[in-house]
């Protein structure tokens, strides 16, 4: 299994809010990591939510069961906690791009891969996005959390996250603009038809090793190494 989703951006707020408004305090953020918090889009309206998934319930003992960073689509139906969540609490993770390390030589080569940004946005270097995503609210404590669909990437995008070897390269699921309220509150099965559709437009860009520690959330995370015409697209 290659390129599991560990870190992910946002900071097109300007898009943010023009789509769903306000609601939550929104600050930019460029290297967010499991468990913290980040902005998500319910069918009740935007919430800050902690990446990891978290179930509701406390089990043997009373305690609590481990945080779940991801749902792969060909686990949500075999899985209660994801099943309940996929059927529950649906969400959209905002975001305009994701990280994953490529392994080339001895030291990964940390990648920024987003869409390429709206020509009407001079000065943009990405656009807003919505990975699909599933929640839960704790019985305790009422705090939500939240877990990335991922699936199979399509061919080109596994090429550039493995190019020795794409088979079993994996990406977050994203949601159709057009489709957001379908993947809220749609019946089951077009919800995750979704999620079959390749995406097209997107980069990947070499990125200095800034990002590697989840200390670091500043600007310099998604700086592109050299010339960025030479990031990959795809």
């Amino acid at each position: 299994m290659h390129a599991l989703v560990e870190r992910y951006s946002l900071s097109s707020l300007d898009e943010v809010t023009a789509r769903f408004g306000t609601g939550v305090e929104l600050a930019p953020r460029f290297n967010i990591a499991p468990l913290q918090r980040a902005p998500i889009r319910t069918a009740a309206g935007l919430a800050l939510a902690r990446w990891g998934l978290l179930p509701p319930w406390r089990g043997h003992g009373g305690k609590r069961g481990p945080h779940v960073p991801h749902a792969p689509l060909d686990a949500i139906e075999a899985t209660p906690l994801l099943r309940n969540a996929f059927t529950r609490q649906r969400c959209l993770v905002l975001a305009d791009g994701f990280f994953v390390w490529r392994r080339a030589g001895k030291k990964p080569q940390p990648l920024w891969i987003h869409p390429t940004p709206d020509p009407a946005q001079p000065g943009a270097r990405s656009r807003l996005i919505a990975f699909a995503g599933i929640a839960a609210t704790h019985k305790d404590d009422h705090e939500p959390s939240f877990a990335l669909v991922v699936g199979p990437a399509n061919p080109l995008v596994a090429a550039v996250l493995a190019p020795d070897d794409a088979s079993g390269s994996i990406a977050p699921r994203v949601v159709p603009a057009e489709s957001f309220a379908l993947w809220l509150d749609g019946p089951r099965d077009q919800a995750l038809a979704l999620l079959a559709s390749p995406e097209h437009g997107w980069r990947a860009d070499p990125v200095s090793t800034w990002v590697n520690s989840v200390d670091h959330d500043d600007a310099k995370c998604v700086e592109p190494l050299g010339n960025p015409a030479q990031g990959q697209l795809f």
